[in-house]
């Protein structure tokens, strides 16, 4: 039976991709991804390693013509980021997603697509796949939990691989070798709170339309953090009246920016609920002011309950402050820009996770930095503020930035085969992005690495889409650049 993409090319790719994306395969949730790629090595009689973690290896010797090439190593990851429209009932953990192809974009239904990184999973399976190509001896890594910390490289056990020449799939633009990345480390605030049965009037607050993003592909760009206006919004109301909080969650993946935060807040039963109403019109109005250009469609709800009769099981006042002025003294955002790249950020933070529940208040941040020092500096600021503030603060998934050297072999040979094929030379450049590549090279003595991929945007979020066209444009480079390693 014809799949939905079977339409595209290049066919190999795109029909790996449909099967993948068949399979629900989100971060923690690897093992049916892992076992199916065991299951393609089996079939073709390829020898593989399946660990631990789930991560997988599949080797392939080389192509008749290459028999004395040096080995080179295909890397991406099999998990993705979990994110859906508020609208939509589909349950990623066990369903597949809905794909669409929208002109040259291919998209998914209300989700995220998972072209992050599904698209080298795809990638790669064709290759293995493809007894034509022309390529050296290959060893296909497939890494699990990337997105929540990158947690499958660091317990990969390099020992198999000869590689000492890396090409990762990770990347998200068209034309540019990606030869560097920050570092980043998860950092997990938790404020125990008591929580009681309480009186008075509900009211439920929700902040969404806001645009969100990849939080190393857009942290610079200005948009707004549902999280933190959230913060805003409470303070404003904080000036005039006191409350408790019932309800509160903002974003649930520490790399992707909130596009929606939700609160229940207790006010006393004598409030003045219009000046309430109107500290939270003036609020919408000011943010809408402020995010006119990168998040046009912010809104903010409001909606009253009236809870005399019945108790609400919420925190204090007190606990309430505590939370709105940690919000106001969080580090996030843009830090700094890189003094040598244009444009590009060299050190960052985002709130991506905010929940209350029964054992208290979390929040969620991941900072990145190409300088250790200076990441680990704004580490260093937020483990200040969880001593004022009496909070637990863990650190995981640390990570070390991928540092740009001058030399590269590999990097020269990919610059000259895709002026060869396109008549240009590509952008060599480094990402803020976080990239498997510089967890394998402290393994992995002398590796060289270079990240490639094609064209994706809206990555992380429901708006995700992956460039058709693109995909075609960057296997074909994909092809040429294992023929240019076959023949060295």
């Amino acid at each position: 039976m014809q799949g939905k993409l079977s339409d595209l090319e290049p066919v190999n790719v795109f029909h790996y991709f449909e099967e993948i994306a068949a399979i629900p395969h989100g971060s923690y949730h690897v093992d049916k991804i892992s076992d199916y790629l065991v299951s393609f090595a089996k079939k073709r009689g390829l020898r593989y390693v399946q660990d631990d973690a789930k991560n997988v290896i599949i080797f392939k010797p080389a192509s008749k013509e290459a028999k004395e090439s040096a080995p080179l190593i295909l890397q991406g990851h099999m998990d993705m980021v979990l994110e859906k429209n508020s609208d939509v009932e589909l349950d990623m953990e066990s369903e597949p997603i809905h794909l669409v192809v929208d002109g040259d974009d291919l998209r998914a239904d209300g989700t995220t697509l998972g072209g992050d990184d599904g698209i080298a999973v795809a990638m790669m399976l064709a290759v293995l796949d493809d007894e034509e190509l022309v390529h050296p001896p290959l060893e296909c890594i497939f890494t699990t939990n990337e997105e929540v910390g990158m947690l499958g490289m660091n317990e990969l056990d390099p020992k198999p691989l000869k590689g000492r020449r890396m090409l990762n799939l990770d990347s998200e633009e068209e034309g540019i070798l990606t030869v560097g990345c920050a570092g980043g480390a998860e950092q997990i605030f938790t404020l125990p709170m008591e929580r009681k049965g309480r009186y008075g009037m509900l009211l439920r607050l929700v902040i969404r339309g806001l645009r969100g993003g990849h939080s190393g592909a857009c942290i610079h760009m200005g948009r707004a953090n549902a999280d933190l206006l959230m913060g805003r919004l409470l303070q404003k109301i904080e000036k005039k009246t006191e409350f408790g909080i019932s309800v509160l969650e903002g974003g649930n993946k520490d790399n992707a920016i909130p596009r929606e935060c939700v609160t229940e807040i207790l006010l006393p039963s004598d409030v003045d609920g219009k000046a309430v109403i109107k500290q939270i019109e003036k609020f919408t109005k000011q943010v809408q002011n402020e995010y006119q250009y990168t998040d046009p469609d912010i809104q903010v709800d409001y909606e009253w309950t009236d809870n005399t009769e019945a108790a609400i099981d919420c925190i204090g006042r007190k606990d309430a402050k505590r939370i709105v002025d940690f919000l106001l003294l969080l580090p996030d955002g843009l830090i700094a820009y890189d003094p040598n790249l244009k444009d590009m950020p060299q050190t960052s933070s985002n709130l991506g996770i905010l929940k209350l529940d029964t054992d208290g208040f979390t929040a969620v941040s991941l900072v990145r930095g190409s300088i250790n020092s200076q990441r680990k500096y704004v580490q260093a600021r937020m483990k200040a503020l969880a001593e004022v503030f009496d909070a637990g603060l863990e650190t995981k998934g640390d990570y070390p930035a991928w540092e740009y050297t001058k030399h590269s072999d590999f990097r020269d040979l990919l610059v000259n085969v895709y002026e060869a094929e396109y008549g240009r030379k590509p952008e060599v450049s480094i990402t803020h992005g976080g990239l498997e590549c510089g967890l394998l090279a402290a393994k992995v003595d002398g590796l060289d690495c270079v990240s490639i991929g094609p064209a994706m945007s809206g990555i992380h979020t429901p708006a995700e889409r992956l460039s058709i066209s693109s995909t075609k444009r960057t296997y074909e480079f994909l092809k040429a650049a294992l023929c240019a390693c076959a023949g060295e």
